[in-house]
């Protein structure tokens, strides 16, 4: 052996022992390969007679079904287009489905529109319609739904029934009504008698909606038999709103005559109870107002309200009226009434008196003219109701509207009160659940210097003071015109008319003539003349039908009795007119969610025993306020 070799096998101990270990570990190793091997061609072959489940590509697991937004935007993320695309699609129609609406719109704005065909083009389009829609764009919402991408598709059934009724939501925030109900009439046929008693109710309460003579000269005109039959229905409805016994007599003949049309197959919800209504009416009500005391001509004008309504009705109840004022508990005095035969009790007024009602038991139902200050949605007594002129529904209704017609950057201007604060807490809530932004809000003092105040509030002051120092800098004069703040698109006007007298000119004057203003009802006042209103000019305000509506034959015969009703207590009457009629009909609106009544304060809803008004809208012009149109419908 010469040296080479035995240095080749001379080794230590220890390298002997590692040697061992590392030609140990090799065979360990292609051992446990093997076993590897074989375990995984075992599990790769079902047992006999058994289906294999699992997908054998990575096409099948692609095509496999997608259960929830989260599964599709992962599969979007390892694809590549035009297949991300497709898959954000879904996922944004998932979003939505679920009622994400944020994040289907974070998708949607990813998705890359040109690479999208087929099926997921259709679902893109009607994603984005729909959120277009819940976002306060009606018309972006129409147009796209119009749009010609939808032409040459081979769309489904469900497609064809979503594209339609997309379309009667958007045509009905527009307040196209009669477009709105056509659609659905169009697509009723084609509904499963689920989905049919779902549409027959929506195509029954939009045309509710509209007032009665405009509803009877439409189904004079209408060229379809079945929307002509809808026409008829909504509009004697409407005739005899306040009349129940009468609505009834009226339906039986409405569906002897169209035995054969939709509706009478499947009544609307409100008419089925009407019966109801009518068994349930009261035999005795009781009025419990002010009779003595400073809210004296208050509850003396809701009384002759409802003492009108009374007598037009033609009413065989019995109507007892009781002072508030004399000493008696409001306890006490609801328990003696109601000893006394009362069925229905109309008041109090006195807002203390209302709150003390809560936590008492009552024997019968009461419709207090006063509402709490609740949060949350707890209904505290479930036999008492409130109905009254919050200032809460009309910034309620300003913030629905200026977002509706497109506005999105609101600049607050409220009075430094109790009334300010109230009106501005209920506008910004509704307006941010909207997605509208508050780009400035400013409370001004009675005694306020309104031309300072709005000069300060456009920053047009910073303007000015940028070109002085700009002057300053260069030592010479230049032309300029200073500029009003740009983050703003539309104004909030919260003030009485003598305030908004002076505030309106001034942002017209400190260049912000071109925003829309909006204003509530304290804005009008039916005595002004002309030419104390022209500073009011272009003002949109919201008001109740009693004193916009152009005709009213009952308004103007309360008139004609106490002429002070035309004048600033009008509202006031109005309230004990609609608490009269709509007595009968709380348990209906209360179990109805979608039912509404359309009284002289406006149209009525019930939340949690509280009744909700949506009010007229009117604008100045040329020192006249007049209603603005509610349907720009054609036939």
């Amino acid at each position: 052996m010469n040296d080479t070799q035995t240095k080749a096998v001379a080794h230590t101990p220890e390298q002997l022992t590692a040697r061992f270990s590392d030609t140990a570990a090799c065979a360990l190793w292609a051992i446990l390969g093997c076993f590897l091997i074989l375990l995984s061609a075992c599990e790769s072959t079902p047992p006999a007679g058994l289906p294999d489940q699992r997908p054998k590509t990575v096409e099948a697991q692609r095509k496999a079904p997608i259960k929830n937004v989260s599964e599709a935007l992962r599969r979007a993320n390892i694809s590549q287009e035009p297949v991300a695309s497709q898959l954000r699609a879904t996922a944004a129609r998932l979003a939505i489905n679920t009622g994400d609406l944020e994040q289907a719109r974070r998708i949607i704005a990813t998705i890359l529109e040109p690479r999208l065909t087929g099926q997921s083009r259709v679902d893109y389009l009607l994603t984005k319609s729909q959120l277009l829609l819940l976002n306060g764009s009606p018309n972006d919402a129409l147009n796209l739904l119009d749009k010609y991408s939808f032409r040459g598709m081979t769309l489904d059934l469900d497609n064809q029934i979503e594209i339609s009724t997309l379309r009667a939501d958007a045509y009905a925030a527009n307040q196209r009504l009669i477009a709105s109900a056509r659609e659905r009439v169009l697509i009723d046929h084609l509904l499963s008698k689920t989905q049919s008693k779902v549409n027959r109710e929506k195509i029954f309460s939009t045309l509710i909606e509209l007032p009665a003579p405009l509803l009877v000269a439409y189904a004079k005109k209408a060229v379809s038999n079945e929307l002509r039959g809808w026409l008829s229905l909504a509009a004697m409805t409407k005739q005899f709103q306040n009349k129940p016994s009468q609505q009834l007599r009226a339906l039986t003949d409405w569906r002897k005559l169209w035995a054969g049309h939709p509706a009478a197959q499947t009544m609307p919800e409100s008419l089925e109870l009407l019966d109801t209504v009518v068994a349930g009416q009261p035999d005795e009500i009781a009025v419990l107002l002010p009779q003595s005391g400073r809210l004296r001509s208050i509850g003396q004008a809701i009384q002759n309200g409802i003492l009108a309504a009374h007598y037009e009705q033609q009413s065989r109840s019995k109507i007892r009226i009781y002072d508030t004022e004399k000493g008696e508990s409001i306890q006490a005095l609801i328990n003696r009434v109601a000893r006394e035969g009362a069925d229905l009790i109309i008041g109090p007024l006195n807002k203390q008196k209302v709150a003390s009602l809560n936590k008492l038991r009552l024997p019968v139902p009461v419709l207090a003219l006063n509402r709490l200050n609740r949060t949350g949605n707890s209904v505290t007594n479930p036999n008492l109701y409130h109905l009254s002129l919050a200032p809460e529904d009309e910034a309620i209704q300003i913030a629905k509207q200026s977002r509706l017609e497109g506005h999105r950057h609101a600049l607050i201007i409220a009075p430094n009160n109790e009334w300010g604060d109230r009106t501005v807490r209920a506008f910004k809530e509704t307006w941010t659940q909207s997605n509208g932004l508050i780009a400035g809000e400013s409370r001004f003092a009675e005694d306020e210097n309104y031309n300072k105040f709005i000069q300060g509030l456009l920053l047009v002051d910073q303007s000015m003071n940028r070109a002085a120092e700009l002057k300053r800098i260069i030592g010479s004069s230049f032309k300029f015109k200073p500029q009003r703040r740009q983050d703003i698109d539309v104004v909030i006007l919260l003030a009485n008319s003598k305030q908004a007298r002076q505030i309106n000119p001034s942002l017209a004057f400190y260049y912000a003539d071109d925003l829309p203003v909006y204003g509530t009802s304290l804005t009008y006042e039916t005595g002004d003349n002309r030419i104390n209103n022209i500073d009011l000019n272009g003002i949109r305000f919201c008001d109740i039908p009693w004193k916009l509506a152009p005709t009213d034959a009952f308004r103007d015969r309360i008139h004609t009795l106490w002429p002070q009703s035309a004048q600033q207590l009008s509202s006031i009457y109005a309230l004990g007119v609609d608490a009269y009629n709509v007595l009968p009909r709380l348990k209906q609106l209360r179990d109805l969610p979608n039912s509404a009544f359309f009284g002289g304060t406006g149209r009525l809803t019930i939340k949690n025993q509280d009744f909700a008004r949506e009010l007229m809208w009117g604008q100045y012009a040329n020192g006249k306020a007049s209603a603005l149109p509610m349907v720009t419908d054609p036939m």
